[in-house]
């Protein structure tokens, strides 16, 4: 009678486990999709290794993972991106920020978008290289009081 217990009770975790999202499920893209506003982080610099895609802000990277194949693949985003690029297109218009700490604060890495399809990239971030937490898409400037880097 215990091991039918521990069998279904067992059987009832592993059906509740498989609803719960996985890290690759929490960022869906591998590369930033065609007409989004998007930001795409890099294991390596010049844009190398294992990238994973963002297309809504996140407060802590410490959820997500790398998703495509390289170096870096299935490790955290947290404190491991070296580089990264921006996805604006017309309708967006906006900027993104990447931040040293979590819940968006400490230095950052700030770039602008242009709103033409087109990548405004850093091929080795500044302050969050290694020491990234969090970022969010803002259609202002810098943030104000903070050491950010501007990369236009």
């Amino acid at each position: 009678m215990k091991r039918r217990i521990a069998a279904v009770a067992t059987a009832a975790a592993a059906a509740l486990l498989s609803f719960l999202p996985t890290n690759a499920s929490a960022a869906t893209h591998t590369k930033c999709p065609s007409g989004s506003l998007c930001l795409q982080l890099h294991y390596n610099s010049y844009w190398g290794g294992s990238s994973t895609a963002f297309t809504h802000s996140v407060s802590n990277f410490g959820d997500y993972t790398f998703l495509s194949s390289g170096a870096g693949q299935g490790l955290t985003v947290k404190n491991n991106a070296a580089s990264a690029s921006l996805l604006d297109y017309p309708a967006n218009h906006s900027n993104a920020a990447i931040f040293f700490r979590s819940g968006y604060g400490g230095a950052c890495d700030f770039f602008y978008g242009h709103g033409e399809g087109s990548f405004t990239e850093a091929w080795r971030l500044g302050p969050t290289y290694n020491e990234n937490a969090s970022f969010y898409f803002t259609k202002g400037g810098p943030p104000s009081g903070s050491n950010c880097a501007t990369w236009r």
